[in-house]
């Protein structure tokens, strides 16, 4: 089976996937795809784009043909994490995947998301530990980061989301893994985030918020200078809200290395070639211009 647009002889290769909607504007497949070329593999890496609701006809496709497994994104992490067949325990936690592992028929679950952006941070010289943590989004990607930062030593998660109610379904799902975290719920309104933002030795921004442009109402004169910023959406040159708070002093990182850490750890898992995350940085940097 070969994907649409795959090069020419590539029939007999293994195909991945990243599958969302909307996907077109994905940097995964230039990324892996430029990895894939460097190497010499006989792999193919492709996207699929699926309204929410039709993953699981899919994912039967993929079981029955010659694929090692692929990414998962906007909006069906949480399904892929239900229609798996195996489960890894930080997908059990968090209840969303990133990446699917394809052998002998059946699906693994598992969530690079966290750990690739832990591994982003400490490339950056921040580290990997956080004691005050604000969490912005209780979607599919920061349930991921949730489980990791929590993993990784938080004393205190405040998840904010534009719907509480998923903040606290997310902190009640994961104060059972990590009952010494301190979790807190609110929601995004300025008021509320700017009382949230005091002392916070971390802000991550994984709300579909910023997908859309820039937050004009974020409490930007809120965040500490003290505090790191940490935005999941990548833009070339950094998302606006990454460069409005490194306008002011603010220590602030977009999205773009998470992506290429998590697809380092993702790409491990499917061919167990362990690839730095600064190599599929650096052609998703060529792939973006900059």
């Amino acid at each position: 089976m070969a994907a649409p647009g795959a090069p020419r002889g590539s029939g007999s290769a293994s195909l991945l996937f990243v599958v969302g909607h909307p996907v077109s504007h994905s940097l995964s497949p230039a990324m892996h795809n430029g990895v894939i070329a460097r190497l010499g593999l006989p792999l193919y890496y492709f996207p699929v784009d699926l309204p929410p609701g039709r993953l699981g006809p899919f994912l039967q496709v993929v079981r029955e043909a010659n694929f090692l497994g692929g990414n998962v994104t906007i909006p069906h992490k949480e399904d892929a994490a239900a229609l798996a067949d195996t489960r890894s325990e930080a997908v059990e936690a968090c209840g969303a995947a990133n990446t699917l592992v394809a052998r002998g028929g059946r699906l693994h679950a598992e969530n690079t998301d966290g750990a690739g952006f832990l591994d982003a941070l400490e490339g950056r010289g921040w580290g990997r530990r956080f004691p005050r943590v604000v969490l912005l989004g209780a979607g599919g990607a920061a349930r991921g980061l949730a489980y990791a930062l929590g993993r990784a030593g938080a004393r205190g998660i405040g998840i904010r989301n534009r719907h509480p109610r998923r903040a606290q379904e997310l902190a009640t799902a994961l104060s059972g893994h990590f009952p010494r975290v301190a979790f807190s719920v609110g929601d995004l309104r300025p008021g509320t985030l700017g009382e949230a933002f005091r002392d916070a030795d971390l802000i991550v921004q994984a709300t579909s918020l910023g997908l859309a442009g820039d937050w004009e109402d974020f409490p930007i004169k809120a965040v500490q200078k003290t505090t790191r910023f940490a935005d999941i959406v990548y833009r070339a040159g950094g998302t606006a809200l990454v460069r409005r708070l490194r306008d002011r002093g603010i220590p602030a990182v977009d999205g773009l290395p998470m992506l290429a850490h998590q697809a380092a750890r993702s790409f491990a898992l499917w061919t167990g070639r362990k690839i730095p995350g600064e190599a599929f940085l650096a052609v998703a940097k060529k792939a973006l211009k900059i």
